[in-house]
Order: C-alpha cells, then structure tokens, then sequence
C-alpha cells in the first residue's frame, strides 16, 4: 500500500530536485518548464516556506507535489510521477491531499496552471473539480499555452 507523507526533510532537496528535473525534462513542452532553472537550494527553500507531499515505493520516491498558500487560495505545482508509476492512482492521491490540506488550512480554493500541451494533466484536475479561469501565453508566445485552473472548496 502507497501511502502519501508530508515531507519537510530540507535535506531531501536535492533528492526532490532530481527527481522532478528529470520528471519536467522529458516533457515535450515549448516553452520548457520553469521548474528546470530552479537548484537545489530553490527546493530546500521550498521544503522550507511551502507544503511538499511524496509517495514512496521501498524507499524511492515514486511521486511528489508542491502547495503553497496564496491569499485564500491553496497553489498546486510541480506535480511529478515516474514514468513507470503512473496510470496507477499516484496523482490523484497527491491532489487530495493537497485538497486536505488546503480545507485543514481554511482555504477556500485551489488553484494550479496546467500546459495545454498536456491534455491528460488537465484531464487529471477536470476529474478533481478543477475549472478552466483563464488561457495564459507565456512571454514571447501569441497563442495560450497554459490554463490558469480553479477549485473552489466548500466550507
């Protein structure tokens, strides 16, 4: 049984970091993901200031996400499944608990931004609730490249 745990081990940053990096750095996006400028110490800090969740498999990290409270919000990002692990439930399993932890914190909402490019990623939030906000274009693009999603919470 997989079990989703809270992690604040400042000193899993560099674990984490490789783990995501290679995760984003096999997607087919233009532009790359942002996620692959951050460094080690960017994770450490985010470890640090932000809510991170993993799923492990025998002790290797299988799946990780970030949260962090923004107003009354709760921002989901850099959600990351190996390749092996996926299809298998490891995504929607981060997503509650992000969901938890945003109605343990009180927030009102989720939100996250989802690539276009990725039509199962923003299949994934759909099934969670998740609305489209917004179609966002990052610098230089004319067309949208990213969906700005929401959920709003009860409570």
């Amino acid at each position: 049984m997989f079990e989703v745990r809270h992690c604040t081990d400042v000193a899993r940053a560099g674990e984490i970091h490789a783990f995501t990096q290679s995760i984003f750095g096999a997607l087919d996006i233009d532009p790359p993901s942002s996620v692959l400028k951050e460094t080690v110490a960017d994770f450490a800090e985010r470890l640090r200031d932000e809510i991170c969740f993993v799923i492990e498999d025998h002790g290797t990290l299988v799946a990780s996400i970030f949260c962090a409270l923004d107003g009354d919000a709760l921002y989901i990002g850099r959600l990351a499944v190996a390749p092996v692990h996926r299809r298998h439930g490891f995504a929607s399993l981060l997503v509650e608990a992000a969901k938890a932890e945003a109605l343990r914190r009180g927030a009102r909402r989720m939100t996250l931004g989802a690539r276009i490019m990725l039509p199962g990623n923003v299949s994934l939030f759909r099934r969670h609730g998740f609305v489209v906000v917004r179609e966002a274009c990052h610098p230089g693009f004319t067309q949208p490249t990213s969906y700005d999603m929401e959920l709003m919470l009860a409570g």
